[in-house]
């Protein structure tokens, strides 16, 4: 499976979509971005950025075959935090093909994507009729992938607690049981403040053009004859 994408950023009218979506203030939605997504839904290479989940990848595949084979490559494992995650894009993207090759969808399933994270085995909460779907939405870029988001906050209806500013719930909601432990509720609404602070950017000044100055024609001189002219 090819996995480069556009590497498309976000842009402002991405966020305002997100928002009129979600019915909610433009600053709610870039402080639930800013907390929950990442800094970018890229890698270098223009791959959406992963999370490959072991635990959830042992979880998925049930007892058998696949999962006895996984666990011998370190691929799967029944609880989190048995190893450490690889630091380098490169390196999950090399264990996610390795999943893959012991069965494609439980891989992909097993494995967070784009900027908002979205885990592969939320993809028809998200969406998306299977995960290869969702997969090849979140290379087309982080516009879809904060939709992909939004839909899931919908579905979840999170939007209400969103609308009235309610971060402890929905931390609670969204993060588990340790969200408050974890500073969420603090963070987003700092992050809301910061947002909430900030003006618009005034419209830009339309540039009036001067009205050109007509030069005025020149008075022909009548010549002065002199007197060899007039005989």
């Amino acid at each position: 499976m090819d996995f480069k994408g556009s590497g498309k950023r976000l842009g402002p009218a991405d966020l305002e979509r997100a928002a009129e979506t979600l019915s909610a203030p433009l600053a709610v939605v870039k402080a639930v971005i800013e907390v929950e997504a990442g800094s970018s839904g890229f890698d270098r290479r223009r791959r959406p950025k992963i999370l490959f989940e072991p635990h959830i990848f042992y979880r998925e595949l049930g007892a058998g075959l696949k999962r006895e084979a996984a666990e011998e490559q370190s691929l799967a494992y029944r609880k989190w935090g048995a190893k450490p995650y690889p630091k380098k894009m490169d390196d999950r993207y090399r264990q996610i093909e390795a999943a893959m090759r012991i069965d494609p969808v439980m891989a992909l399933r097993s494995a967070s994507w784009g900027l908002p994270q979205i885990m592969g085995f939320n993809h028809s909460v998200a969406g998306y009729p299977s995960v290869f779907d969702m997969v090849e939405d979140m290379k087309v870029g982080e516009g879809n992938q904060i939709q992909a988001f939004v839909r899931l906050l919908l579905a979840w209806e999170l939007d209400d607690e969103l609308r009235r500013l309610k971060w402890l719930e929905f931390s609670l909601a969204y993060n588990g049981p340790k969200a408050e432990e974890h500073g969420y509720p603090e963070r987003l609404q700092r992050a809301y403040e910061k947002h909430a602070a900030v003006p618009p950017p005034p419209p830009k000044k339309r540039r009036r053009k001067k009205p050109t100055k007509r030069k005025k024609a020149k008075k022909k001189k009548t010549p002065i004859l002199t007197g060899a002219g007039l005989f």
